[in-house]
């Protein structure tokens, strides 16, 4: 399959432009294939990326701020829920749940499913930004 490529007109400042000059000369590459492959690993995924069901959740975070972003990607999730969630996957294997169980394991599962998605995206869109990612070590221990 044959992709097709766009012509567009951009205007960048010098030292931008001279940045994207230099690297495309020292890696021996062409100026549109380093500003595509920039392009390509700083944009956000698509919300449309993201499964139907959790994008009402994960919208939000577009409009945050950096500080709330952060705020967001440092989330864990609570040890007596991982703690529940594990023993109803334990006990599942032991025996059938209950409707209550299977209802209350299939809530904690779309909480640290939510939780998930949006610390990804809100690292994402932190990156986007020109912020680095917290490094494992300034991301808090589980409660």
């Amino acid at each position: 399959m044959r992709s097709v490529t766009y012509t567009i007109t951009i205007k960048l400042s010098d030292p931008l432009y001279n940045q994207l000059r230099r690297a495309a000369e020292l890696s021996n590459q062409p100026l549109d294939a380093i500003v595509e492959e920039s392009l390509a690993h700083s944009l956000p995924p698509l919300l449309e990326d993201i499964p139907t069901e959790y994008q009402v959740d994960v919208y939000p975070l577009l409009q945050m701020n950096v500080r709330q972003l952060t705020s967001e990607a440092r989330r864990v999730f609570p040890r007596n829920k991982w703690q529940q969630y594990e023993a109803l996957l334990t006990e599942r294997k032991a025996r059938p749940l209950t409707a209550e169980e299977e209802v209350r394991l299939a809530s904690l599962r779309r909480e640290a499913d939510v939780l998930t998605l949006r610390k990804g995206y809100a690292l994402a869109l932190l990156r986007r930004r020109g912020y680095a990612p917290p490094s494992l070590d300034d991301l808090p221990e589980p409660q």
